[in-house]
């Protein structure tokens, strides 16, 4: 918003927080986009493969349910099953407001008392401790789709972001995966010609979670191959030294990316506020030094110790004709 319009945005957001209205009409129109939305989820794909190997790679934790939902547990939604949620978890006392801009944090801070200070504090429904088992060995999924283009999805597990060992995942994700020196570009697009792409995706998380690596095979390719090809490399860095100038140019990566991730307004405000809600928000405050004294030997350790075959989940996707 502009800088002299913010009050009536906040205004709203305190009304939304505890006044709103759910109309059981507008509740089934909603509800009836949400599940279209799910069924186009799972007619994509790498939405579909990535579903299934996180349903697959947890045995006990909420986090191998998707964040939209499960269709079954979407057609069955009632109105009153919403307005509970809602009831026990949209409260001041359970949320995190930030505000970045040209603002006067005093005049800030006063509209915000005002607004949300009138809501009394209310129990909130303890979150479980919910411990995952270990995985002793590897899991296999497979689906079938009507493309052109095999794929293949790998997870091994994450640390929390309250761990320090989360700061090593960084580091780990450039080295295998950012740019054409990465070595899981090296050697799946390059040498071997394998594959057309390959990426890493993880997240910032409460609990521990999963490290995730995607390739897209070329026509003809063989999945067995390019896992056993994937599993090499990992093994290749849980053995031998990482070179300084590896390191020190995944460090650099890293660091343009956390500038590039803090460059507007509404970038400082989502990233304080999902670091605020899942840990603090001073972890971007110490981010750089954190990421400058990882030592090659973290990296090769955490490998080795965290990502064997016997941990993972390898998904595939075959084209179905």
């Amino acid at each position: 918003f502009a800088s002299d319009r913010w009050w009536p945005a906040l205004d709203i957001e305190a009304e939304r927080m505890k006044n709103n209205r759910f109309d059981p009409e507008e509740f089934r129109l909603e509800k009836q986009v949400v599940i279209e939305e799910l069924k186009m989820d799972l007619d994509r794909p790498w939405n579909a493969l990535r579903q299934a190997v996180e349903a697959e790679s947890y045995a006990e934790h909420p986090y191998r349910f998707p964040v939209v939902g499960v269709y079954e547990d979407l057609v069955s939604m009632r109105v009153s099953q919403m307005v509970e949620y809602y009831r026990d978890f949209y409260v001041p006392n359970n949320a995190t407001l930030v505000v970045v801009g040209d603002v006067h944090s005093e005049e800030v801070l006063e509209r915000v008392d005002r607004l949300f200070g009138r809501f009394p504090k209310q129990p909130i429904p303890a979150r479980p401790e919910i411990v995952e088992p270990m995985r002793m060995n590897r899991v296999y999924v497979n689906l079938q789709k009507p493309t052109q283009i095999p794929r293949i999805l790998i997870s091994f597990p994450a640390p929390s972001v309250r761990e320090q060992e989360h700061y090593v995942l960084h580091i780990l994700e450039k080295i295998l995966c950012e740019g054409k020196l990465s070595r899981l570009y090296r050697r799946l697009v390059e040498e071997e010609r394998m594959v057309s792409s390959v990426t890493i995706n993880f997240a910032e998380t409460y609990d521990p979670s999963l490290f995730l690596v995607a390739a897209e095979l070329c026509q003809g390719g063989d999945p067995a191959e390019v896992e056993s090809l994937i599993f090499e490399e990992i093994d290749n860095l849980s053995r031998k030294p990482i070179s300084d100038s590896e390191l020190h140019r995944a460090k650099n990566q890293c660091l343009m990316q956390f500038v590039s991730s803090l460059e507007t307004p509404l970038d400082q405000a989502e990233q304080l506020g999902l670091m605020e809600t899942l840990d603090s928000y001073t972890y971007w405050y110490n981010f750089e030094q954190k990421i400058r004294d990882i030592t090659a030997e973290e990296v090769v350790d955490f490998t080795g110790k965290i990502w064997t075959p016997e941990k993972s989940t390898v998904g595939v996707l075959s084209p179905n004709h």
